[in-house]
């Protein structure tokens, strides 16, 4: 008897999940070349429902919401921007020498007209995106002047591993995006004449959410994190606090436009560019002052001194040394 309701629960649990993947693909318009792709994400769609659920009973309590998005058929894998990136554990600072309280209780950049719109992308390019978007949002805080990035220059001329930063100083900034649309699958730094740039870079030293609320009062930030976890890939709102996303590995890189609270839950307003179907129209709001998800651990914003610091902090790399360094990532890329 025992047997014949297990088997009943069972096929009701299957026929439920395959109701929700057809709903899923109307929602979405999701379109597969061939049977075999659509099993196949089928069954990645019904594992990561599952891992969602099984969340959802477990943490009743949890301070932020999960729902099906159009990347449910996705391996998570697939959604980061590649191997991780492993940091001895260290414990949050929870003593700065930077004073806070005198900074406003919150901030949004977007609320200024700095910000561009959430990408739709996933994996590697996402690193791509997220720094031509702190050169963008920089000039436009500068000049009163929001103009889109080329993100596929960046992409071309600076592919991972290389240090993003300093490649796009060493290229004398960003291009247009009008300028330079498409990926060439090459870089061409001739195609076009850089609009903004920047001569000063700050790297955080210590996971210290102070000194990050400091620095955030004139530009936003580069923030890398774990994302490799079902309670962030499913996230649809709230204030995310997941104690079992990594503080050690990173795979994951975004925009940090602010920060605020919520009741007494203080967030860092982070942008993710999943595209606007993904958590609050494309944000999520991160606990802050945990080190969520390693948030303070590789902490990048740039600058530009003040004109008559003719001195940059950074020497030029020779072109040459960007060209052999190019070749040897690829190289690398293919081997891998």
């Amino acid at each position: 008897m025992k047997l014949i309701l297990f088997f009943a629960l069972f096929g009701t649990i299957v026929g439920n999940l395959s109701l929700e993947w057809d709903k899923f693909k109307r929602d979405y318009n999701k379109q597969y070349a061939t049977a075999t792709e659509e099993n196949d994400r089928k069954q990645i769609f019904i594992k990561n429902v599952n891992q969602m659920r099984s969340y959802q009973q477990t943490h009743p309590d949890a301070t932020f919401t999960m729902a099906i998005n159009h990347l449910t058929d996705h391996h998570i894998e697939d959604l980061v921007f590649g191997p991780k990136t492993h940091f001895k554990s260290r414990p949050t600072l929870l003593k700065s020498s930077i004073d806070v309280k005198n900074l406003p209780k919150s901030l949004d950049w977007r609320t200024k007209g700095v910000i561009t719109p959430v990408h739709s992308e996933v994996g590697v390019i996402i690193t791509a995106i997220v720094s031509t978007e702190l050169v963008e949002t920089l000039y436009a805080i500068e000049t009163d002047n929001l103009i889109q990035g080329s993100i596929s220059q960046v992409f071309d001329c600076c592919p991972q591993p290389i240090d993003q930063f300093d490649c796009i100083m060493n290229f004398s900034g960003i291009c247009r995006n009008s300028d330079y649309p498409e990926s060439l699958d090459t870089c061409k730094p001739d195609k076009c004449k850089p609009f903004a740039t920047f001569n000063k870079i700050n790297r955080l030293t210590k996971a210290d959410e102070n000194t990050m609320l400091a620095w955030i009062q004139d530009s936003t930030l580069w923030a890398e994190t774990d994302a490799v976890i079902q309670s962030f890939a499913s996230y649809s709102g709230g204030i995310y606090d997941d104690s079992s996303c990594s503080q050690t590995d990173m795979n994951h890189v975004m925009q940090i436009v602010g920060y605020g609270i919520e009741g007494d839950t203080p967030y860092w307003l982070c942008k993710n560019n999943w595209g606007e179907k993904w958590g609050e129209k494309g944000y999520v709001r991160i606990v802050r002052g945990k080190n969520m998800c390693g948030i303070g651990n590789v902490v990048i914003q740039i600058a530009n001194t003040k004109k008559s610091d003719a001195i940059r902090q950074y020497s030029i790399v020779p072109m040459s040394l960007i060209v052999l360094l190019m070749t040897i990532s690829q190289r690398f890329i293919n081997y891998s």
